[in-house]
Formats: structure tokens, sequence, C-alpha cells
């Protein structure tokens, strides 16, 4: 595996602006922000019932999207690559999550082109897939891989391209080392024969975005073809109900970091 186990997380809870955030799921409804912070409680319960240390970072209300803290960083191992957000509304994220990873080696973006969404970067059991969009550009994707090879000079690093699904991990997922959950939404133009692919039904196209720490894994509840899946693979799974996360493009693995 290239990840050692997670022993902690760093979240940020949601401003009570959370509704003007970004989204392509308007179709949805506005997000009950009530509700919302009733399921980011469970979420840090579920982090905490893995056993991570979790630190919380304040809503800060200059950014609706910003509990979506996977985007502003990508930590392997002793280095945590601080992203540049590819939206204007998102600049700025980054800064006060890279204050709380001050005890790890921090590469900054370089230049002025160059942006990365940390939702865009899917590190599997062998290699790291980096998906290049209108967020995420070769730029950013290339200076990333290059953070990487930094720490592990022969770590296969991949540029993906796609369309159909906001980030790469909204729609592809490693569920256990070697098996890939594929969201038939996600047109994807590149090789994937080196694992096994599950695709989901179109109806079940949100719970691609599953979350494996350690030995458990959470899961969007209200999915029976991931819940059954899971089962194949895990003895601990968590399902938690995400319906307001799910309305502003977000999911499980968007709402905190894990190292």
């Amino acid at each position: 595996m290239l990840l050692p186990p997670f022993t902690h997380a760093l979240a940020r809870r949601p401003a009570s602006s959370l509704a003007n955030g970004l989204t392509t799921q308007r179709h949805l409804g506005p997000p009950n922000v009530a509700l919302a912070m009733q399921q980011y409680d469970a979420y840090l319960d579920a982090l905490r019932a893995c056993a991570l240390d979790v630190t919380i970072l304040p809503p800060d209300e200059r950014f609706p999207d910003g509990h979506f803290v996977e985007d502003t960083a990508v930590i392997f191992r002793n280095i945590a690559f601080i992203c540049r957000a590819g939206v204007p509304s998102r600049s700025g994220e980054a800064e006060s999550v890279a204050s709380h990873l001050a005890h790890l080696h921090q590469v900054t973006i370089e230049g002025e082109e160059g942006t990365l969404d940390g939702g865009d970067v899917l590190f599997c059991a062998d290699r790291v897939l980096i998906r290049l969009s209108a967020r995420t550009n070769r730029e950013g994707a290339e200076q990333l891989r290059s953070a990487l090879r930094a720490v592990q000079p022969d770590l296969r690093v991949e540029l993906v391209s796609f369309s159909g699904i906001l980030h790469l991990k909204s729609g592809l997922n490693e569920l256990a080392p070697g098996v890939l959950v594929l969201a038939p939404a996600l047109h994807l133009h590149h090789d994937l024969s080196f694992a096994e692919i599950l695709t989901l039904p179109p109806q079940e196209t949100y719970a691609a975005n599953l979350l494996p720490i350690n030995d458990t894994l959470l899961i969007a509840a209200g999915f029976p073809t991931i819940s059954a899946l899971a089962e194949k693979y895990y003895t601990h799974i968590i399902p938690l109900d995400m319906s307001e996360f799910e309305k502003m493009d977000g999911g499980l693995s968007c709402l905190s970091l894990r190292y």
C-alpha cells in the first residue's frame, strides 16, 4: 500500500453560508443547514470511531465550500502539497489548513498558472491517479507528480482525463486494493486494466464516493449496491446520511484530510 495507516484527520466545520457554495446539483434543492450540521457531526463521530485523532477548524463564513478541506492539500507520507483552487471563490481556503499541517514538509504550487483540487487525486494500491480538468490543470498536476516522486522516485503517477463528474473521487474510488468502484456517469479516457472495476447502477452514482479508513469503510447510506459490495470486503462498515452534502457536490472523502 502506498499510504500508511491513518492516525489523524483534519476537518473544518461548515459555515452557515454553505448553501451559497458551488454546485452542479441545483435540481436537488438547497441544503437544509441544520440537518447538514447534524450529518457533519455524525461524520466526525465516524472518524473518531476509526480511532483517528480529529482536529476541527472553526467555520469561515468567507468560504461556503470551506468544509470540503480535501481539496486544499494532498498528503503523502511526510509531505503536504498545498493546493491552489481552480475557481476564484475558493481561493484562500488552503491558508489556514496549511498552518495546521506545519509539522509536515510543505510544497506549494510555483508560478501563477498551476491549479489543483485534492478531490482530483486518487491513491490506489500501486499508483496515483490525477485528474485533468478545469479545476486541476496540467501544470498543477505535473507539480504534484514531481513532489510525490521526490518522496518515492519510482512512484507511478498517471494523469487522467474524463468528463461527466465534478472531481475524480466523485466517481472513482478504491474499495479495496486492486478493486475500483466506478460511477457510470464518469466518462473516463484512461486504461484501468490494472484493477477490477465494479460499476454502480446509474441511480447510485453518488455512492461511488466511499472512504476506506484502515480496516473500516465509510459509505453513503441508502444505496443497496454499494452496501452489498462493502460487505464483501469489510467487517466494519459505517453508513452515513450525506443528503445535504450531496446537494452541494460533496461526499465522504471531501470533508476531511486523513493522514
